[in-house]
């Protein structure tokens, strides 16, 4: 799987599945084979060792699921981000049209032009006026 960078991430192969799944079958064959042997003289070296082997275990486990729910996570933050940004999109582009209708609506006023007229009707307007702002938010937005 790849991110926005095109750099490659890091996923949970069948390798690395398998060899958790591996350490959790080794580790309930561990524990048996203790409860068979917890008259053995050596036992309490043997529970000592069967601490580190668990850490191990838990540590293989915890990579395997802490990755699968991480990866879940970040999918559903992406498209939250994705609708948010889709939801501020829209409401720009009702923003400017509102914009373009008052602008258009005001020149229009000013000017005695009326409201949707084109620009060819109404004569050419001059630089930097309220009839020149109407003129562009009628390119912009020709449907307002």
């Amino acid at each position: 799987m790849a991110d926005e960078q095109g750099q490659k991430r890091p996923d949970v192969g069948v390798l690395q599945a398998t060899v958790a799944i591996a350490l959790i079958v080794m580790f309930i064959v561990a524990l048996i084979v203790l409860g068979f042997m917890r008259d053995a003289e050596h036992w309490d070296r043997l529970v000592y060792l069967l601490g580190g082997f668990e850490a191990v275990v838990f540590a293989g486990v915890g990579a395997l699921f802490g990755t699968s729910v991480q990866r879940a996570n970040a999918a559903q933050k992406e498209a939250d981000e994705a609708k948010a940004r889709a939801d501020e999109n829209e409401k720009d582009a009702k923003n400017g049209a509102i914009l373009a209708a008052a602008v258009q609506s005001h020149a229009a006023a000013q000017t005695g032009v009326r409201l949707g007229a084109r620009e060819e009707d109404a004569g050419e307007p001059e630089p930097g006026s309220l009839a020149d702002l109407a003129a562009y938010a009628r390119r912009l937005f020709p449907d307002v």
